[in-house]
């Protein structure tokens, strides 16, 4: 028994393990400091223009799949990613390119243009025009 004491480990001992456990972590992190090619059709280098609701000519559209495809087929400098339905049979589309000049209206343009598309529409933010009145309950920013 040691009675309370903790039994002494040699110095080297210590220092032998501490210098394996660091090489290790080195050599893991080494390990992921590679940088792979991204995958095909990644965005990395893209940039959103902006976002788009879409309505589809009959047949229904119904699933989302079906929605990439049709927008797979159009041609041009922009590629369009669907993010989710919406009511209506609406589809909200993100517009994405690599193209530094192609603006959001451009990207309309080519969908409305595409065949199967009935309407394009840029989904935009509004923004009031006034502030909202202060009152007793609403105080002043």
């Amino acid at each position: 028994m040691t009675h309370g004491k903790l039994p002494s480990i040699p110095r080297r001992i210590v220092v032998a393990t501490f210098a394996a456990l660091a090489v290790t972590a080195v050599s893991g992190c080494a390990s992921e400091s590679k940088s792979f090619a991204p995958p095909p059709g990644s965005i990395t280098d893209d940039r959103a223009i902006g976002d788009i609701l879409v309505k589809f000519t009959p047949p229904d559209v119904a699933a989302s799949e079906d929605a990439g495809r049709l927008l797979a087929g159009i041609e041009g400098p922009v590629r369009y990613v669907i993010k989710r339905p919406m009511s209506g049979g609406v589809w909200l589309v993100t517009a994405i390119t690599k193209s530094p000049d192609v603006t959001l209206d451009q990207a309309v343009a080519t969908l409305k243009a595409a065949p199967r598309v009935e309407s394009a529409t840029p989904d935009r933010m509004l923004k009031p025009h006034r502030t909202m009145p202060t009152g007793r309950d609403m105080p002043q920013q």
